[in-house]
C-alpha cells in the first residue's frame, strides 16, 4: 500500500467516526426487546430539527431550495430527522469499517450537498466547512478509500486483482 492510500484510509476512518459519532447522537436507545436497546429518534433531536429547517427556510437566498424545505421537509421534520440521523449513521459506520464505502461516500456526498444548500444564507466559514466536507466525501468516493485499511479491499481482492474467486 501506498502512503497515498495510508492517508486515504485515514481521512476515511476519521470522517467515518465523525459522522457515526453525529448519528449516534440523533438517536436514543431507551427502549428494549428481547434485551437489545432499540434505537429511536432523540426527542431533542426530534424538537430541534423543524425550528432549524425553519430558520434555514426564513433565511435561504436560494428560492427553490427555500421552497422545499418549506413544502417538502418541514411538513415532514420527522420523517426527514430519521433519514439525517440514520443516514449519518450508516454512511459513518460504513466509511469506519470501510465496507461498501464508496455507496457510502456518493450518499454523503448528497447529504453534505444538502447541508451546504440549507447553510447558503450563512458565512462563507459554514459554508466552506460544508463544501469541504462535500469534497472530502467526493474524493473518498472516486478514490474507492474503502480498499485501503477496508473491508472492501479484502472483500473485492480477488476482482481487482483479476485473482479467480
Amino acid at each position: 500500500m501506498t502512503v497515498a492510500g495510508r492517508w486515504l484510509a485515514v481521512v476515511r476512518i476519521a470522517v467515518g467516526l465523525l459522522f457515526l459519532e453525529s448519528g449516534i447522537h440523533k438517536l436514543s436507545w431507551g427502549g428494549r426487546a428481547a434485551g437489545l436497546p432499540i434505537p429511536a429518534l432523540s426527542e431533542r433531536w426530534q424538537q430541534s430539527l423543524p425550528r432549524r429547517l425553519l430558520e434555514f427556510a426564513e433565511k435561504n437566498p436560494l428560492s427553490w431550495y427555500r421552497s422545499f424545505l418549506y413544502h417538502a421537509a418541514i411538513p415532514n421534520a420527522r420523517l426527514f430527522a430519521l433519514l439525517v440521523a440514520w443516514g449519518e449513521l450508516l454512511i459513518g459506520l460504513s466509511l469506519g469499517i470501510g465496507l461498501l464505502a464508496r455507496f457510502a461516500s456518493f450518499a454523503g456526498v448528497f447529504l453534505a450537498g444538502n447541508y451546504f444548500l440549507a447553510n447558503f444564507w450563512m458565512g462563507l466559514c459554514q459554508r466552506n466547512l460544508d463544501l469541504l466536507l462535500l469534497v472530502l466525501f467526493l474524493v473518498l468516493g472516486c478514490a474507492d478509500a474503502g480498499h485501503h485499511w477496508g473491508l472492501d479491499g479484502w472483500l473485492f481482492r480477488s476482482k481487482k486483482q483479476g485473482v479467480p474467486a
